[in-house]
């Protein structure tokens, strides 16, 4: 297929690319939606599918020696239609891309860009080699760079949890106004509440920090076009390095000596000056074919940063510019500098004794509960990318995202809080939609017997130890059989002085699986009197 020059073609190819990055952005919001208890024990959509197509999330899988995830060998096909048509993943399929492009219309005026993006535009190379090199060593920090990873996790941790909680309150302003208000947020709500609400109200740790960041994304958009996929995306890079070779090329490989519109248009800066063959100083590009001064600047197209736009060949007025196959249309070599490449991989390799070797990272801290069967930190580790879909598939909202608590590699991984929600008995919606397997997928009936932690009582909190009166709670809502909490009935003071007889819970170490229900649901105000640990032992 070959995208002429006709004006009206042209037009046809640009609505094509916006029709195709809108209709991925929905299917990507849709599987966002999609990975949610909807009453049934097994989710009926791939909702990890945009992961499973990601050649970096791949990359870091191979890298790690973990067990193979045979989901992620569809990512393949994206590098293999790459070879064909170029780094049109960026341009035509990303939703980070789409999101930016949108932010950019919405809230910041046209304006030239400012040329840093252009100066910066070999980071996402030395990025990309920097991750890999410490992926090699366990150390996968791969996932808080990868730009799909990047947009569900702000999306499950900031604004879906924002949407659900706006309109919970609108729906609820409206609704004490009464008549005639009633009359139309009614049915909106219920019809919100049947298609994209959450299934209970969201709370997340560090929404402040995700907001941040991904406000800084939308900001760089005020310097330059499409600031992140040009300096920054480390997916991009990888992708770049494959397009160097794709067979859909552009014509004329550079710009027209009386025109320079296609560069100006070009979002993306796909056009690097460098000095041609016979002038003085090293030639950064492939020479053109036709004989230009001795001394003539060359603005060469470089299929590495295109993203097939196609807004050069709509803007060009004369109809020069096309897209065809060809295998004879000359490369611009990718000139990374040798000791920056290996300055990135070195410093890949020395992050990792430097985080690995931190107290925090040696020692994680006691009540750090990983989701069922990730009960290996180092394994779990290396594997998980930190995209946040089980936080956001969790039935409890119990799966929060880490800070510090497990060293400086384990930032934004997901705990259960059991303060905010326990993990469910019946539930095993996290290991279905992990794209990686850090999180297993485990059949019910091996989830229920895989414990988390360990249950432990605070005698010098627990109500029936310091206030002399039953409290059956935590009991009442153990899910194991037999009882994994027990009770001794004993004589102790109540608050009058005076002896009374009541049940003393007690765990059973044997039977618990710390699945935190009883941490959850403890009357005592602040820290449970009951709090689930990782483990009795010091983990090295």
């Amino acid at each position: 297929m070959t995208a002429t020059n006709s004006p009206t073609q042209s037009r046809k190819w640009l609505y094509l690319r916006r029709g195709s990055q809108i209709a991925f952005f929905l299917l990507f919001l849709l599987l966002f939606l999609k990975a949610e208890y909807g009453g049934q024990d097994q989710l009926a959509w791939p909702v990890d599918l945009f992961f499973r197509f990601d050649p970096l999330i791949l990359a870091a899988n191979l890298l790690t020696f973990s067990p193979m995830v045979w989901g992620l060998l569809w990512s393949l096909v994206f590098v293999a239609l790459t070879l064909v048509l170029g780094r049109f993943f960026c341009g035509w399929v990303c939703p980070l891309g789409t999101t930016l492009d949108g932010c950019r219309r919405l809230l910041f005026s046209p304006r030239p860009d400012s040329g840093v993006a252009l100066r910066w535009r070999r980071f996402k190379y030395y990025l990309l080699f920097f991750l890999l090199a410490g992926t090699l060593f366990s150390l996968n920090l791969v996932g808080l760079f990868d730009p799909l990873s990047l947009l569900y996790r702000t999306l499950a941790l900031v604004f879906y949890p924002a949407f659900g909680y706006g309109v919970e309150k609108a729906s609820l302003i409206l609704y004490h106004l009464g008549e005639p208000f009633t009359y139309v947020s009614e049915p909106i709500y219920r019809l919100f509440k049947a298609t994209v609400l959450p299934f209970k109200p969201l709370v997340y740790l560090l929404p402040f920090l995700t907001l941040i960041l991904f406000g800084l994304l939308v900001a760089a958009e005020r310097w330059d076009r499409r600031f992140w996929c040009r300096a920054l995306c480390p997916l991009g890079a990888l992708y770049a390095l494959v397009a160097r070779f794709s067979l859909l090329r552009r014509r004329p490989p550079v710009l027209c000596k009386d025109c320079q519109d296609c560069a100006a248009a070009c979002k993306m800066g796909a056009f690097a000056e460098g000095l041609r063959k016979g002038g003085h100083g090293s030639m950064d590009y492939a020479p053109s074919t036709e004989p230009p001064p001795p001394t003539a600047l060359l603005s060469r197209h470089l299929p590495a940063e295109c993203q097939l736009c196609l807004r050069c060949q709509e803007e060009c007025e004369k109809g020069r510019v096309s897209f065809t196959f060809g295998l004879k249309t000359p490369r611009a070599p990718l000139d990374l500098g040798r000791r920056q490449v290996i300055t990135s991989v070195a410093a890949g390799v020395a992050m990792v004794p430097l985080v690995r070797l931190g107290s925090l990272a040696r020692r994680p801290e006691e009540f750090l509960l990983r989701p069922p069967g990730a009960q290996d930190e180092g394994d779990f580790l290396a594997r998980c990318v930190r995209c946040g879909e089980c936080m956001k598939v969790c039935l409890t909202n119990g799966l929060q995202p880490v800070l510090w608590e497990a060293g400086l590699d384990g930032l934004y991984t997901p705990r259960l809080v059991p303060r905010m929600g326990y993990c469910a008995h019946s539930c095993n919606l996290c290991g279905q939609v992990c794209p990686t397997g850090a999180i297993p997928r485990l059949d019910l009936e091996v989830k229920q017997n895989t414990p988390l932690g360990t249950a432990s009582l605070n005698r010098t909190r627990c109500i029936p130890y310091t206030e002399g009166a039953d409290c059956l709670v935590c009991e009442e809502h153990c899910p194991v059989s037999p009882k994994a909490i027990t009770f001794n009935e004993a004589e102790v003071l109540d608050l009058r002085g005076k002896k009374t007889l009541v049940k003393l819970p007690v765990v059973q170490p044997d039977r618990c699986i710390g699945c935190g229900h009883c941490e959850h649901v403890c009357p005592v105000g602040g820290e449970a009197a009951i709090r689930v640990k990782r483990s009795l032992r010091v983990e090295i």
